[in-house]
């Protein structure tokens, strides 16, 4: 007769081991993504732990980091190794948990990964007080794409009403500085929308309906400002400190509302300003903004983001040459 005994202690050895193999090789992915100077092994060990969970039932650790942490230990490496500073990531005493924060931001900040829960799969970067989903990561399909209407909300409307435009960008500046680096290096798909510092760079629009009066609220406002907007083709300019230019303009597109499809674009010479540095450094031009985004705003990837402005996935931003001449008219 089998020793019933035995097969039992063998059976429960046999699972034990398997638990414990398990660990090891996540303690093992866990410990090369935080040691490694290889960009290529922290993109695959991150994408790896992102899509696993340590399901034992017979060794359990009782505090594990949750998979959307993997993304912001994957982001605060490749950050790392791109020189990026100005942030600090924090773990609290009782649990494990990666949150980020902007050291010199003097408002409340606190930047998590939420996971998205639909077929897309990735996570959103989000500021938790606000719940306002900065940028959405794909590390399976080598994505990133910057959420303007959220970007606007936290960062103009919320932010910039509390504290200095000097204050702020250094976290409009991480983004930007983050998906450069993953462009970099692995070839990404980045939609920066609303970030995006390109002179040549026309920002893509949503239209909700015909922008009537649009030019001459701001005209009002520039006056009072003593920042002047002068008329040029299809639209208005206006010269900002540094020769800075601000353009809002439309093309002709029957397909559009009212036949124009509007744009804006920021020329500085030096590709260094996006539009949301005017947004910021302006309060006149960033409360236009606010109050005529209504009615047109900078377009967001429509595949990934509900709730704000919408841009269908193959209609990204372009960079073209510029259409308009440099001198304002």
């Amino acid at each position: 007769m089998t020793d019933h005994v035995q097969g039992h202690i063998s059976a429960y050895v046999d699972l034990l081991t398997d638990d414990v193999q398990a660990v090891e090789r996540q303690l093992g992915a866990i410990r090369l993504l935080n040691e490694t100077d290889d960009a290529v092994i922290v993109h695959d060990i991150a994408g790896d732990l992102a899509n696993t969970t340590l399901a034992t039932e017979w060794v359990v650790a009782p505090r594990q980091f949750e998979r959307r942490d993997w993304y912001l230990m994957a982001m605060h490496r490749f950050m790392s190794f791109a020189g990026i500073t100005g942030y600090n990531i924090l773990i609290p005493e009782d649990r494990e948990e990666l949150t980020l924060v902007i050291e010199e931001l003097n408002v409340p900040n606190v930047f998590q990964f939420v996971l998205n829960d639909d077929a897309n799969g990735g996570v959103y970067f989000t500021e938790m007080g606000q719940e306002e989903k900065l940028f959405y990561w794909s590390l399976e399909k080598h994505q990133i794409f910057f959420n303007s209407h959220a970007i606007t909300n936290l960062l103009v409307a919320n932010y910039r009403t509390k504290t200095t435009a000097n204050q702020i960008r250094p976290l409009a500046n991480l983004l930007r500085e983050f998906g450069r680096y993953m462009e970099r290096e692995f070839k990404y798909d980045v939609d920066y929308n609303i970030l995006e510092t390109a002179d040549n760079f026309i920002y893509p629009m949503v239209q909700s309906e015909m922008p009537a009066g649009m030019i001459d609220r701001l005209f009002v406002l520039s006056a009072e400002s003593h920042y002047f907007l002068q008329g040029m083709p299809n639209g208005a300019a206006m010269l900002l400190n540094n020769d800075v230019e601000l353009r809002v303009f439309y093309d002709e597109n029957t397909a559009a509302i009212g036949g124009q499809e509007w744009h804006f674009q920021v020329i500085d010479g030096q590709d260094a300003l996006s539009l949301l540095d005017v947004l910021l450094d302006y309060d006149f031009i960033g409360t236009w903004y606010l109050k005529e985004r209504k009615t047109i705003e900078v377009a967001s990837r429509e595949l990934v983001f509900n709730g704000g402005p919408k841009k269908p996935a193959e209609v990204k931003g372009v960079q073209v040459e510029l259409l308009l001449p440099r001198e304002v008219y």
